[in-house]
């Protein structure tokens, strides 16, 4: 597949993800951006009107209802944009010679109270509606290609986590909050890989277009840390920049989740086994394979340049 003349429509145009997207593909005059003026993920006839109007052979499907706490609330709109709307997209490219499906899910399917990093062949056990409506999208793909008998496209399911970019995020409320406050507290029993939105993009375009097999991937970098290990690691970066925060990192209290009740619950341990990934990648002879920190390292620079 020629990688500059495929067609490619991109779900999620105006999402951390889905600027990654723009970014990794603005040369390419071939790649449809599909925002919610263009295509509202609740009407499964626009979907398909997206679908028949420019036919792609690779579809990113980096739009999702991530509310976590609003879709406690409001599941019925959370389960037809995460389950119902990738169905819709994974029936259109099961009929496509050799066509791609990426679609993007999270740590939230696992109830995050096994110790080891979870791999691609645990079972699921979402706490949330959120998580629940992730984990229905993804059985929703998975059964539409198993059902298919003489398909010769391919679906590539990336779970991943603490994803960040260029949007709201921790990183960028943790900068925030440590130019108002002289404390914060912030949660020490939540384990998780920090994920960089461009990363993530770059991945997901590199497998669509290598041999990797249909399958669930864990799309994370290597590392880990706590929510309030990483709090800290942002301050500390900001800090040997030579900028003046309000808060000190020994002010930075780490907290029990069960301090800082939310309505959805969150999983305790994100951690994912990311060794299938980068057996694919391997494939495609991207043997350099990141750690969270640098890219993270990288992201908090950027933003300190943007604020001066």
């Amino acid at each position: 597949m020629n990688q500059h003349l495929t067609k490619i429509v991109v779900f999620g145009k105006d999402g951390q993800l889905g600027k990654a997207f723009q970014e990794l593909f603005k040369d390419n005059p071939h790649v449809i951006f599909v925002d919610r003026q263009m295509c509202d993920l609740t009407q499964t006839s626009q979907i398909q009107s997206i679908l028949n109007q420019y036919q792609p052979q690779i579809i990113f499907n980096a739009a999702a209802y991530t509310a976590v706490d609003l879709a406690e609330k409001e599941s019925e709109i959370a389960f037809v944009i995460n389950a119902l709307a990738p169905e819709v997209m994974a029936k259109y490219i099961c009929q496509i010679s050799h066509g791609v499906f990426v679609h993007f899910s999270t740590d939230y399917i696992f109830d995050g109270l096994q110790k080891e990093p979870y791999q691609e062949t645990d079972i699921p056990n979402p706490l949330s509606m959120y998580g629940k409506s992730k984990l229905t999208g993804e059985l929703a793909i998975q059964h539409i290609f198993e059902q298919s008998t003489t398909t010769t496209s391919s679906y590539l399911i990336l779970r991943t986590s603490w994803v960040y970019g260029d949007g709201g995020n921790f990183m960028k409320t943790m900068l925030k909050l440590a130019q108002e406050r002289d404390h914060l507290n912030v949660i020490a029993d939540q384990f998780g890989v920090p994920t960089s939105a461009d990363w993530l993009a770059n991945t997901a375009q590199t497998l669509a277009h290598s041999q990797a097999a249909s399958g669930i991937y864990h799309a994370v970098p290597d590392g880990k840390t706590s929510w309030w290990e990483l709090a800290c690691f942002v301050i500390r970066t900001v800090k040997d920049l030579g900028f003046q925060l309000k808060v000190n990192e020994e002010n930075i209290r780490a907290i029990p989740a069960i301090e800082y009740p939310l309505p959805a619950p969150r999983p305790y341990n994100s951690l994912m086994d990311n060794r299938k990934l980068k057996e694919a990648l391997n494939l495609t002879n991207l043997s350099d394979f990141p750690e969270w920190k640098a890219s993270a390292q990288e992201y908090v620079k950027n933003l300190l340049k943007q604020k001066n």
